[in-house]
């Protein structure tokens, strides 16, 4: 029996009923975003009396939802029944072949191009919107159909507060993420009819944007995902798990729009998005403290673009990059840094404030202190004499912390040996901020504000893919070199570098 794994996502309308907004195959399952452990997001009670009762003698499950693999393999293993897994990443668009009988079930997440619910319904938004349309949960929606008409239901134009009421949305995928989605608060149906003829094309169609603050996780828009599984010969479902997940910032009153075209400003746009792309990592809290170019020290908050920080230049010998964007200094030992690294300033070119979920990462050194941070950090380190930027998370017990002592007008590095590792999750309210010449800035968190010493911060994981605005286009980019590598090329137009 072939059977179809589809995640179903729902917001909450302002009266706080439960709206589908899309289906979706080959679904991801979400790592820091989701508000749930795995272990609470999937009960699988129902397919396991939905395998007896049919019984079934083999399972194969197509797709890269790994936690559900592992899990339906701990729970044959040793059993009767045999359990294969077929890994097609989500990006695929070809499956492996599995013979199909009576004994045997194939659960497939992984995107078919010839299946009726995964090209039509999954991969056109505005089918999906057409088929649920006249039922109590459709939602109101204008597009374009096939001799390029212009065709809506939208008979109601809903007062969403200071937040957008209408989004525009791309119909297919493979669209831009930085540019799609598209916000707009209309208050009128001259409005709407302007909003609608400059935008709604046989490409892009425009539906009702969901807002309740009343359902929101501590000031973040939820999305809800469900997980069911479809089987033939109704496509009855067996729901298999559901979590939340949150939209990338908070909720925010001054909200404002372009007073044209109506669509909301981009710098509230992250407040909206559902998808969950984001590149803005948190990287400082507002009471972090950074170091001023004349020794003196700035919290995040306060800190402000033009505002000149103390950097070090380290003496280059040879950089490299490796797949998790760490960064090598080949050749250079610790004498070396430590004799030839001096100081320089760098002013501040952007900061913006992310509020989100973050792993953070606490480390414990053999002299009782600690430090905390989150998951995406790069810290300065001698490991086995080697000297590079590695990733907290990546961090061991016996690893060296290169951190810098303040007291001394000089270059003084002060080794901090781990004795653990802590990982855990919160919400972090804090700032990214970006750096003209190189991602290296100089900081403490408020737990080490009675301490001298700062951590040699590299802004992002990989530069300057999350830290610096002009994303690919960084071949004249002055941050890309020596010590980031470029990802794109092509000529960096944004002034915002």
């Amino acid at each position: 029996m072939r059977t179809v794994l589809i995640g179903s996502d729902f917001m909450y309308d302002k009266d706080g009923n439960l709206k589908p907004i899309e289906i979706n195959t080959a679904v991801g399952w979400d790592g820091i975003e989701k508000l749930e452990e795995d272990v609470d997001c999937l009960d699988l009670t129902g397919l396991y009396e939905f395998v007896s009762n049919n019984n079934f003698q083999s399972i194969h499950y197509i797709g890269d939802i790994s936690y559900f693999h592992k899990t339906l393999q701990l729970h044959y293993s040793g059993s009767s029944i045999t359990y294969e897994f077929h890994a097609v990443d989500k990006n695929a668009i070809t499956i492996p072949l599995v013979e199909d009988n009576e004994t045997t079930l194939i659960i497939r997440s992984a995107y078919d191009t010839t299946a009726l619910v995964d090209d039509t319904y999954c991969r056109d938004k505005v089918e999906f919107m057409k088929l649920i349309q006249s039922q109590p949960f459709g939602s109101q929606f204008a597009y374009k159909d096939d001799d390029n008409t212009l065709v809506s239901n939208i008979t109601t134009i809903t007062n969403n507060g200071p937040h957008p009421n209408f989004i525009l949305k791309s119909r297919l995928p493979g669209y831009d993420s930085e540019v799609f989605p598209k916000f707009f608060k209309v208050t009128s149906q001259d409005e709407l009819d302007e909003v609608i003829s400059q935008n709604v094309t046989s490409e892009y169609f425009l539906m009702e944007n969901y807002v309740n603050e009343e359902k929101v996780w501590n000031g973040h828009l939820k999305v809800i995902r469900s997980l069911n599984l479809l089987y033939p010969p109704t496509l009855q479902s067996i729901q298999l798990g559901q979590y939340t997940k949150i939209n990338h910032n908070l909720l925010q009153e001054s909200v404002t729009y372009n007073s044209e075209t109506f669509e909301l400003d981009s710098i509230f746009r992250e407040s909206y998005l559902t998808n969950l792309t984001t590149r803005w990592v948190p990287k400082l809290l507002d009471t972090d403290t950074v170091e001023m170019s004349d020794g003196t020290f700035k919290t995040a908050l306060d800190l402000q673009v033009g505002d000149i920080l103390k950097t070090i230049n380290i003496p280059i010998e040879s950089i490299t990059q490796n797949s998790n964007n760490e960064y090598t200094y080949s050749g250079l030992t610790y004498e070396s840094l430590s004799t030839n690294t001096t100081y320089s300033t760098n002013p501040v070119t952007f900061k913006r404030k992310v509020n989100r979920l973050a792993v953070i990462v606490k480390l414990t050194f053999t002299d009782d202190t600690d430090w905390e941070d989150t998951i995406d950090s790069s810290y300065l380190v001698d490991i086995d004499g080697t000297i590079q930027f590695k990733r907290i998370i990546g961090l061991k017990e016996g690893d060296v912390v290169l951190l810098l002592n303040t007291d001394n007008e000089e270059v003084q590095f002060v080794r901090k040996t781990i004795v653990s590792v802590v990982e855990s999750r919160a919400v972090f309210s804090g700032w990214l901020i970006s750096v003209e010449t190189a991602e290296l800035f100089l900081t403490k968190t408020s737990t080490t504000n009675n301490q001298s010493f700062v951590s040699v911060e590299h802004n992002s994981q990989s530069c300057p893919y999350l830290a610096c605005p002009c994303i690919y286009q960084c071949g004249s980019c002055p941050k890309s070199q020596p010590y980031c590598t470029s990802f794109g090329g092509g000529v960096c137009t944004n002034v915002a570098c």
